[in-house]
């Protein structure tokens, strides 16, 4: 049985990826710090049912303490590591710099180093399509140049990008980073329209729009989103950046009209300014994930918005109301 490390576990992706590598038979030492960005007993919960599983072990802990870091790499002596672990909101980012540094910069520099030096096999850390700002030419390619984000958030995932490959450079280390793509779906982070939006529909809420509902986000199924995950850690990959992405951009009112068809529910809207740091659309050119990792998307956005709902409804509703 090999182990598996994964940074931010308790988080959306996280949790969601530890459950298929507890499924898929692997030993998952999970770390987390949770944090307060979001509430932490939403983290609590997402991990609940992994706490009884012989094969999985939590760590608290936060990335920036190396020398606790450090200790569980030592400990637990993982074959892998797949590092989500990261503060992650765009907007929060342009008024609080400092901590997206520390946490996104050093702390995927405090796992790189602990995984060099227990000998990890293979690195995989998730990235951002925010590495590409608003780069007009689409669908995003990875060969883009990506020296323009417009947000702290996305320099960050720019920067992680870099000292990866210095590490594989230097050290012949195994990584692969995956620009992620608007990942939706069951733990969602409550801040992602997603989750505002499926929390104010099945409340009878109004929901808000930004702008003019034109702008368009290439939406993921984070089911989808697990799949590359783990095919990238299985591969053979040296050193590469992937998109992991639909390919099938939905404008803000695409995606509001199948939440109405799925709930069943016609909106009442009120519009907001777009914020400066929202990137105008996100569209993934995946021919790379295709080559090297096997990997297309499988959900559709009404069956992974169904997907959404069903476990809103068990397992949010009642909190919010």
């Amino acid at each position: 049985m090999e182990t598996v490390l994964v940074t931010g576990a308790a988080g959306f992706i996280g949790s969601n990826l530890t459950r298929t590598l507890l499924e898929e038979g692997y030993r998952v030492i999970g770390i987390d710090n949770f944090d307060d960005t979001y509430n932490p007993e939403f983290k609590e919960a997402h991990i609940k049912s992994f706490l009884g599983n012989a094969n999985f072990v939590l760590e608290r802990v936060d990335i920036r303490d190396v020398n606790a870091l450090l200790a569980v790499f030592e400990r637990e002596q993982p074959s892998f590591v797949i590092h989500l672990a990261a503060k992650a909101d765009t907007r929060n980012a342009v008024n609080e710099p400092d901590i997206y540094i520390a946490v996104n910069i050093q702390g995927t520099l405090n796992v790189l180093e602990a995984a060099r030096k227990t000998n990890v096999k293979k690195v995989v850390i998730a990235s951002s399509s925010s590495v590409y700002g608003n780069d007009p030419v689409i669908p995003w390619a990875e060969d883009a140049a990506a020296d323009r984000p417009i947000s702290p958030y996305g320099a960050t995932k720019r920067a992680t990008e870099l000292l990866a490959h210095t590490y594989h450079h230097n050290f012949n280390m195994s990584i692969v980073c995956l620009r992620y793509f608007n990942v939706y779906g069951e733990n969602n982070r409550p801040s992602m329209v997603p989750y505002l939006w499926a929390e104010k529909l099945l409340r009878g809420e109004e929901i808000e729009i930004s702008g003019d509902g034109s702008r368009k986000r290439d939406y993921t199924y984070v089911g989808d989103t697990v799949r590359a995950t783990i095919n990238a850690m299985k591969s053979s990959i040296d050193f590469e950046i992937i998109n992991v992405g639909n390919n099938h951009p939905l404008s803000l009112l695409e995606l509001l009209s199948a939440f109405e068809r799925i709930i069943g529910t016609k909106a009442r809207v009120k519009t907001r300014p777009s914020h400066p740091s929202s990137v105008e659309s996100t569209y993934a050119n995946i021919e790379k994930a295709k080559r090297l990792l096997g990997w297309e998307p499988k959900v559709t956005i009404d069956e992974g918005l169904s997907l959404l709902v069903a476990w809103f409804r068990a397992n949010r509703l009642k909190e919010s109301e």
